[in-house]
């Protein structure tokens, strides 16, 4: 069985990051040891005065714990991190593990950081982006660490100059989602060295949080799975938006995040 190490927060109630993550990789058959970089009352799109428990001074002591019983894992997903200080905790376990590396730099969207991260955080994820494997920045986090400014649509021309700089930080595969077009659509674009491959979808006009999260996680899952990268970038991508279809369909609370139920099967029928 494969197995990963999960660097997310954990939000109590509301669905994204761990809650997103751990079903999503178990139903896939995925062995999953769950770090939490912090644990919050809800998420926080949509919801003011949250409950923070920041966990950064105990990350590097659980994942001691865990190797002391013998164990070693196949691939490291870093999520939203929350503080600097675990930015550096990520690097260190991704040297020590010699793993398969992913990192959603999860610290903003809309064009905006996240209530409570600053520049600090960007700058350190910056140059945890340089250990990594694979990235998967939405199009605002791959502005912020390319330092481009966000343009309303997006042609060739534009992506391939996005692209261009995001290789500069380090890994040479990556996906940016939610990338806007000039044809009117969305798309994710997967790159892999030279190579670069623009998967549009059509836009639903609404977004719940914890999308990245089930994108990020079916990537690495089924990359885990021994999938090819492009295949499982489109993959990926076509689960996420058949999940936000059904959120939509249903009505569901946007900030209550997404609800996986609708998808599951899917996951399941992968493994």
């Amino acid at each position: 069985m494969q197995s990963l190490i999960a660097i997310h927060d954990l939000c109590l109630y509301s669905k994204s990051s761990l809650s997103i993550v751990l079903p999503v990789a178990e139903a896939m058959g995925i062995e999953v040891f769950s770090l939490p970089t912090a644990i919050l009352s809800t998420q926080s799109d949509g919801y003011s005065d949250l409950i923070y428990h920041d966990m950064s001074s105990l990350l590097l002591s659980y994942y001691e714990k865990i190797k002391s019983y013998g164990y070693s894992f196949n691939a490291i997903y870093s999520g939203y991190l929350g503080r600097a200080e675990n930015a550096e905790s990520v690097k260190e376990i991704i040297k020590k593990e010699n793993a398969l590396s992913l990192v959603d730099p999860v610290f903003a969207d809309s064009g905006e950081l996240y209530q409570g991260l600053g520049e600090d955080l960007v700058d350190a994820i910056r140059e945890l982006v340089e250990s990594a494997d694979i990235i998967t920045p939405n199009l605002s986090e791959a502005s912020f660490l390319t330092g481009q400014d966000i343009k309303k649509s997006y042609n060739n021309r534009d992506v391939n100059a996005l692209i261009k700089e995001l290789k500069l930080l380090g890994p040479k595969k990556g996906v940016v989602t939610s990338v806007p077009l000039e044809i009117g659509k969305l798309a994710n674009v997967a790159y892999d060295s030279e190579e670069i491959r623009i998967f549009s979808y059509e836009d639903l006009d609404v977004s719940y949080p914890g999308s990245g999260d089930l994108f990020a996680s079916l990537l690495i899952s089924l990359l885990l799975s021994e999938n090819s990268f492009f295949p499982s970038a489109r993959l990926s991508g076509e689960i996420t938006t058949r999940a936000i279809r059904y959120n939509k369909e249903i009505k569901r609370e946007r900030r209550l995040g997404i609800n996986l139920s609708s998808v599951m099967n899917d996951l399941r029928s992968l493994y």
